[in-house]
């Protein structure tokens, strides 16, 4: 595991996927859904994040909630995962509810920014220059997949439901949202950067 941190109320990690998947099977009872070689490695790399977190997590009693949040029911354990491009991570908390995700900086956000990006939000990448414009489009991207992940019911107008009001232009910092579906909760998502992936985590 390349980072791992334990906040107040919740458990983070982020795993470098280097090794196969008989590495993985070793240590866990889960096995993998998928039938692609790669997405098999990510999905065991994040359960070994859950396993690493609680030796005893109960991978047969996960269940997929009608927003397509996987949940353990009868259980105050509350989790969340993302993987892409040889990395997996994962959150884990036994006092809120979690949302995490990780994204690869990459142009082709370009093309999708009006798609997710409120007007507000648009304006302000127009201050930066091509290469920071990638770089903090991916981030808002990152934080708004995190805000939907925690959510975790569906039917979220990614551009106009959730509003980035400000964040710090950095490589590790807090980002400042409001959600339309919770309009009195004011959110404060954690961030940093690894290897040109942003990882962002919300615990509320």
């Amino acid at each position: 595991m390349v980072f791992k941190k334990k906040d107040e109320g919740s458990c983070t990690g982020l795993w470098e996927i280097t090794e196969q998947a008989p590495f993985f099977e070793s240590a866990l009872s889960y096995r993998a859904s998928a039938t692609h070689p790669e997405k098999i490695r990510q999905q065991l790399a994040a359960r070994m994040i859950l396993h690493d977190f609680d030796i005893d997590f109960p991978f047969t009693d996960v269940t997929i909630a009608a927003g397509g949040k996987p949940v353990l029911k009868n259980s105050r354990i509350r989790f969340s995962l993302s993987h892409c491009n040889g990395f997996s991570a994962g959150i884990v908390s036994t006092q809120a509810d979690v949302g995490i995700d990780i994204e690869p900086i990459q142009e082709r956000v370009l093309r999708i920014e009006k798609k997710f990006l409120h007007a507000t939000e648009l304006k302000q990448m127009d201050q930066f220059n091509h290469e920071e414009r990638v770089k903090y489009a991916t981030l808002c991207w990152t934080l708004k997949e995190t805000m939907y992940k925690w959510w975790g019911r569906g039917s979220v107008d990614f551009s106009n439901d959730m509003i980035i009001h400000r964040f710090d232009e950095d490589q590790t910092g807090i980002a400042h949202m409001t959600f339309s579906k919770l309009p009195d909760v004011q959110f404060e998502l954690k961030y940093f950067l690894y290897n040109h992936i942003w990882l962002a985590t919300l615990c509320k």
